[in-house]
């Protein structure tokens, strides 16, 4: 059996016990605090339809029959010391109806509290996650997908909530309500619950085809959002080259299959709840007769009787919506802890404890490393030695950010070593070192967000004045001293308010602010124009010898070959 039809017929069972997982997945007391409330108010409810009998006897003029309800109603009045008065009758409807009320919107307050704490949970769990794994898993996965997870799904997960929610007061609605009725009439009961059996049977194709429809929709969502978020990410040479609008393209399936998909959604749902209509209220004409030709019940018993059954086929309807709805949703929850548990178990693992310190040098030893079946690295050494600027210069696919990624631990040596201050790599605390490092990459990220903030990237640790001389040592104060709002001035999506170069310096001064040991230079100053890439060349050199910073530089460009006091060629293997 292939593995989408063993995944078809395992969503298609879709256990209760699953979109109670949903409802489970907040805190006891709130749960308790939900089905109580939702409870009482469907007792509430009940007591006042069961009240209704009596006070149409007294109405009509007729006693009716000693049922059990209106024993109860007379049990309960009793307890209470009030006597069984039209006013007094009428009252307790009153007072039914807004004690039930009253605990529904409490009940619905709780639920839509809770959906919104177990999306925010998950939406935690998630980005707790991701910051913790491995740096091979990222370059595996589209960003999208998480983009989606955080902001989608993680909204349809509140939604399965409520759905959950909804289903469950039908379902403790109608079971209150089907033992009013069995106190009225236990005939019609049976026939009403044999009818409600019948509707949740003959709808149940639309119910299946929700479950199909939800599922197909949380993986269309998912790639389409993967897709999208790729594109945007590189809009701008799309554009250049007139091809952003051939581009359109590659969405115009995935777009079509979601409308498909939403339009099943509507469909089913309208379906449902168009169908059950005539179905009850053919059920209510045939109860009608049967009980008044056949049972011979009193009027009022029949219209009160008839009005309770109705209440139940019309809450077993309401069940079953929500339990279609409750399906379409249920994916999303699936799909979310999937991708949660996914990467949790991709967590970075490191043994070593040892804190670092760079004092000495870095030094690798016949260290190889492949990627598949491309070997990058093989038997490489270097020496890096502590406070001075050390250059890696070569061609592209020579194995320099190789080297960088091995340093740092994103990547594992397939063989040799790599020693800071004689101390193995692996017996480091690898977050203490990264701690101790700036790293620049060709490729500049800038947030949406102010100069400030893309510098100390929020923490407290580091204010203006740091700010200011991190942007001096990068050679960026000058233009940002003038910009409208200096250092809170913003620099736009991925900082497109600022130029090339000025990104480029920005991020040199982000690596530099919190006073590393090691810089890490990847193509760093490619942006940049030779005068600004010098002075940037010096300073960081006069910061070398006054600090002891020790710098590792990769790049093409001459400066930093002649600025550097050790200079390393590296070649493709097999050039």
């Amino acid at each position: 059996m292939s593995r989408k039809t063993t995944d078809a017929k395992h969503a298609a069972k879709l256990p209760a016990s699953r979109l109670l997982a949903i409802f489970f997945s907040t805190s006891v007391p709130r749960q308790v605090s939900v089905v109580l409330c939702l409870l009482l108010a469907s007792i509430a409810d009940g007591l006042g339809l069961a009240t209704l009998l009596p006070v149409i006897g007294l109405v009509s003029g007729q006693a009716g029959s000693d049922s059990p309800a209106q024993r109860t109603v007379a049990a309960v009045l009793d307890v209470l010391h009030l006597p069984a008065t039209l006013g007094v009758l009428l009252t307790v409807v009153m007072v039914a109806l807004i004690v039930k009320a009253a605990l529904m919107l409490l009940a619905m307050n709780y639920a839509g509290y809770a959906g919104a704490q177990v999306a925010t949970d998950l939406r935690l769990r998630l980005l707790d996650a991701l910051l913790k794994v491995r740096w091979g898993y990222f370059t595996r996965q589209p960003v999208g997908r998480f983009a989606n997870a955080i902001n989608n799904e993680a909204q349809r997960v509140a939604t399965a909530y409520l759905d959950v929610a909804n289903l469950l007061t039908s379902v403790i609605q109608s079971v209150v309500l089907i033992g009013v009725s069995f106190l009225l009439s236990w005939q019609l009961s049976l026939v009403a619950l044999g009818l409600g059996s019948l509707i949740v049977v003959a709808l149940g194709r639309l119910v299946r085809a929700a479950k199909r429809a939800g599922r197909e929709q949380t993986q269309q969502t998912r790639e389409l959002s993967a897709r999208l978020t790729d594109t945007l990410s590189g809009i701008k040479p799309l554009k250049a080259m007139a091809r952003h609008t051939s581009v359109g393209g590659l969405f115009i399936a995935d777009v079509h299959n979601l409308h498909q998909n939403q339009r099943q959604q509507i469909v089913t749902r309208q379906a449902n709840r168009l169908l059950q209509e005539p179905m009850i209220g053919i059920f209510l004409v045939g109860a009608f007769y049967y009980a008044t030709t056949f049972l011979q019940m009193p009027i009022q018993e029949v219209l009160v009787t008839g009005f309770l059954l109705a209440r139940i086929l019309a809450s077993v309807g309401k069940a079953q919506q929500a339990y279609q709805a409750a399906v379409l949703s249920e994916s999303a929850f699936r799909s979310m802890h999937k991708t949660i548990e996914g990467a949790e178990t991709e967590h970075e693992t490191w043994p070593g404890v040892q804190i670092p310190t760079i004092a000495r040098d870095i030094v690798f030893r016949n260290v190889s490393k492949s990627y598949g079946v491309r070997p990058v690295l093989r038997d490489f050494s270097l020496t890096i030695p502590a406070g001075k600027i050390t250059a890696l210069i070569g061609p592209s696919g020579a194995g320099k950010t190789t080297v960088v990624d091995l340093l740092l631990a994103l990547h594992t040596a397939d063989s040799g070593s790599i020693e800071i201050d004689g101390v193995p790599l692996e017996n480091l605390d690898v977050e203490q070192l990264r701690r101790q490092v700036g790293y620049v990459p060709q490729d500049v990220m800038l947030f949406h967000d102010s100069i400030l903030t893309n510098l100390t990237l929020g923490s407290s640790e580091f204010g203006p004045a740091e700010a200011q001389e991190a942007l001096e040592a990068a050679q960026a104060w000058e233009f940002v001293k003038h910009q409208p709002e200096g250092l809170e001035s913003t620099v736009g999506e991925r900082g497109t308010l600022v130029s090339g170069g000025q990104r480029q310096r920005i991020a040199i001064a982000r690596a530099l602010v919190h006073r590393p040991s090691l810089l890490i230079l990847d193509e760093a100053t490619s942006a940049l124009d030779p005068v600004t890439e010098a002075e940037i060349c010096r300073n960081i050199k006069e910061l070398s010898r006054k600090t002891g910073l020790t710098v590792l530089a990769i790049s093409h460009q001459r400066a930093w070959a002649e600025m550097a006091d050790e200079v390393r060629r590296m070649e493709p293997l097999g050039s």
